[in-house]
């Protein structure tokens, strides 16, 4: 999602909505680090803007929840956090499956255009390229959201596929093996057939076992690695001495 300066905005607004979509897309595509310290001068010489471009900018990645400002005047990247994960995988399969019924109500749907997409996932699982699948994957599911043309549709899923990006890019895309990614396609392309067809339960049911079959792998890969295994009873201290 991105913003973009009309014609009659200020320069320090234009400016303002260049450093954002770039620190937004650094961001999210983790070439910032969560957690990362931005130093505002230094962010005023990379975009040769003044500060006062570069706070507005901040300001608006601090609505959108993508940095924080810290009592101490120190700004960060917001850190990946579980507090709302729940939350987030809700309207994940909420929306996706909301997207993918419409999409099949729509009859809009251009199969010679969802198979480009389904083209650029197999070639970027080909090549082992995660941030080029994770981009036609989210552009593909983009499409289908957008062929009702409902602009609450179109706007929340984007915001939904957006903070997204970053815990695939940590906890999907690292964990899944060639098989799961070439199974995943597989199944983009029974939804988009299903679509095609105007099949709005099919397409409904296997956009819903496709988020599914991502969530199990992400948190899988939040599960203990080895601590599951200490015997902690065995270890050569005893309480009872240290007392």
């Amino acid at each position: 999602m991105t913003n973009k300066a009309d014609s009659g905005s200020s320069p320090v607004r234009r400016g303002a909505l260049q450093v954002y979509d770039a620190l937004r897309e650094d961001i999210l595509w983790l070439r910032i680090e969560p957690g990362s310290a931005l130093d505002e001068v230094g962010l005023a010489a990379r975009f040769k803007v003044s500060r006062t471009p570069v706070r507005e900018a901040l300001l608006l990645l601090s609505g959108e929840g993508f940095i924080q400002f810290l009592p101490n005047r120190t700004t960060i990247v917001a850190p990946m956090l579980l507090n709302n994960i729940g939350d987030y995988l809700d309207m994940l399969l909420i929306l996706s499956r909301g997207a993918a019924r419409s999409a099949a109500l729509s009859n809009k749907a251009d199969m010679d255009v969802m198979q480009k997409y389904m083209d650029a996932c197999a070639s970027a699982i080909k090549e082992e390229k995660p941030d080029g699948l994770l981009k036609s994957d989210n552009a593909f599911r983009r499409y289908l959201a957008g062929l009702t043309g409902n602009i609450f549709q179109i706007k929340y899923f984007d915001q939904v596929l957006d903070s997204g990006v970053r815990s695939k890019l940590l906890h999907y895309f690292p964990f899944a093996s060639a098989d799961e990614l070439r199974t995943a396609n597989a199944d983009r392309a029974r939804l988009a057939e299903a679509v095609c067809r105007n099949e709005a339960d099919a397409a409904d049911d296997i956009m819903a076992q496709i988020i599914r079959t991502e969530f199990a792998i992400v948190i899988g890969s939040l599960q203990p690695k080895f601590a599951d295994s200490l015997q902690l009873t065995d270890h050569p201290f005893e309480l009872d001495k240290l007392k």
